[in-house]
């Protein structure tokens, strides 16, 4: 895969902090006003397949990181990153996480 840009760089920080803090702060909001919503979420359908869905992604990208043989920032990495935050996060997060290893392992070849 080619490179970002640093702009391209930029956008993909600042997606993975939105994707950290608008998730998240909607679930835990959630969770502390309304506790029985989020119970109830796992006894809806629709919401467990969401859920499902989320879960396959997470394995479907943790496979094809290992299998393209990513070894920073890696599997483990995105892994971490998509429990503590969302897939929201962790693809932006572990993309820019990424680009910059490259970048800075391409200036150390030179």
């Amino acid at each position: 895969m080619k490179p970002f840009t640093a702009t391209q760089e930029s956008i993909l920080l600042v997606l993975a902090v939105f994707g950290f803090l608008v998730p998240n702060g909607i679930f835990l909001y959630a969770a502390v006003v309304d506790p029985d919503a989020v119970r109830q979420s796992f006894s809806n359908p629709v919401a467990i397949v969401l859920w499902l869905e989320a879960l396959l992604l997470l394995v479907l990208f943790c496979w094809l990181i290992h299998r393209n043989g990513n070894p920073k920032p890696g599997w483990i990495v995105f892994l971490i990153l998509s429990i503590i935050g969302s897939l929201a996060c962790s693809v932006p997060a572990f993309l820019w996480m990424w680009n910059r290893s490259t970048r800075v392992g391409s200036v150390h070849l030179k």
